[in-house]
């Protein structure tokens, strides 16, 4: 009785599915965002929000049969997010402190899970902190209190460990596209360590100071195009920037209110077009520079999702991803979500035209 029951749903959704592909109105577009606001040269878009399993699943077609035959209530998957990192091919890792786990987001296949053991089970992370994907889509996360870097697979099962008996607490962490140099921040110790694939340590770079190339708790770093290490260098306000070889080329940064300045900054990246963005955890907001330090734009300003999302608003934002796409992922900590925002190249252009008026919008 109980199959029968099922079938029968499941006959009933199907038919409905029919007559809502026939007969259902086309439904409105929905509004697009842009920065520079009232421009109609914009440079970013606004896309989306991340904040339950569902949100995943939102241009899924299943979602109308999941109306029909009904669903849990969603709940919030984070509760302290921390770090964010995307492939560029519709995927993408968040790590949460506080559940000791790091979430997968499959926009592809609309689902979500969690990065898992050998056996396929949760990883049993201690500390998950940083976040980083190299080229074959392996996943590079920091362990703060294991004192380790775990790396996965792009199924999302472990491969291996780095640097067990040489890390000190590891925070932000950047990979070269083929897996084979590995920078990690250890800010309590106040410098970058750079392990091969195998995790043995190449170098150790910086000490505790203001000077070039000294450090006050760096927490994040990232890498350009042509191999060029941005340090995140928390305490002094700045981003540091270093050669291939750890030779210090320049910084950019101050602490201030002004634009382009920095209260508390959490987290640095750096796309394919040669743009930086840093996350100012106090402000609210995240700036854009060009690579020679050049303020370019600020985007954000306090808001609690309390009262629902707002395009642009965050509250303490701290993890930051840059993707080969033009992806742009913030997490936006007390509000607990990530927020997703796109680089307007060519082909984002190609296939998302913008129509007239629609850039003028706001």
């Amino acid at each position: 009785m109980k199959r029968t029951a099922i079938m029968g749903r499941l006959m009933l959704a199907g038919a409905i599915l029919v007559l809502l592909g026939a007969c259902a109105p086309v439904q409105p577009e929905r509004q697009r965002y842009f920065w520079p606001p009232g421009t109609s040269e914009p440079r970013i878009e606004y896309i989306d929000f991340y904040e339950k399993a569902e949100d995943a699943r939102r241009d899924a077609p299943a979602r109308i049969s999941e109306a029909i035959l009904g669903r849990e209530r969603p709940r919030p998957l984070f509760v302290r997010p921390v770090d964010v990192a995307s492939d560029g091919q519709g995927r993408f890792y968040v790590s949460d402190a506080e559940s000791r786990r790091v979430h997968v987001f499959d926009l592809n296949r609309f689902g979500t899970g969690v990065l898992q053991d050998e056996k396929g089970q949760d990883f049993g992370f201690r500390l998950p902190h940083g976040l980083a994907v190299d080229a074959r889509g392996r996943v590079y996360v920091s362990d703060i209190h294991a004192h380790q870097i775990h790396v996965f697979g792009a199924d999302g099962r472990q491969l291996r460990s780095l640097g067990q008996g040489h890390l000190d607490n590891p925070a932000g962490l950047a990979v070269s596209a083929d897996g084979e140099t590995v920078w990690v921040a250890e800010p309590q110790q106040h410098r970058l360590t750079r392990l091969d694939a195998e995790g043995n340590v190449k170098q150790r770079l910086g000490r505790r100071g203001s000077r070039p190339g000294g450090f006050n708790y760096p927490l994040d770093v990232a890498l350009d195009a042509q191999g060029n290490l941005y340090v995140l260098d928390s305490l002094n306000a700045r981003i540091q920037v270093f050669d291939p070889q750890g030779s210090f080329l320049r910084q950019f940064g101050e602490r201030g209110t002004a634009l382009g300045s920095f209260q508390i900054p959490k987290a640095v990246a750096v796309d394919p077009e040669g743009h930086v963005y840093v996350t100012d955890a106090r402000a609210h907001r995240f700036v854009i520079f060009d690579l020679e330090g050049r303020h370019l734009m600020t985007i954000g300003a306090k808001h609690s999702a309390s009262g629902g999302v707002a395009p642009g608003g965050f509250l303490l934002p701290g993890g930051i991803d840059a993707d080969a796409a033009g992806g742009i992922y913030v997490v936006d900590g007390l509000n607990r979500m990530v927020h997703r925002f796109q680089y307007l190249n060519d082909a984002w252009l190609a296939a998302h035209p913008i129509r007239p008026g629609e850039a003028v919008a706001r």
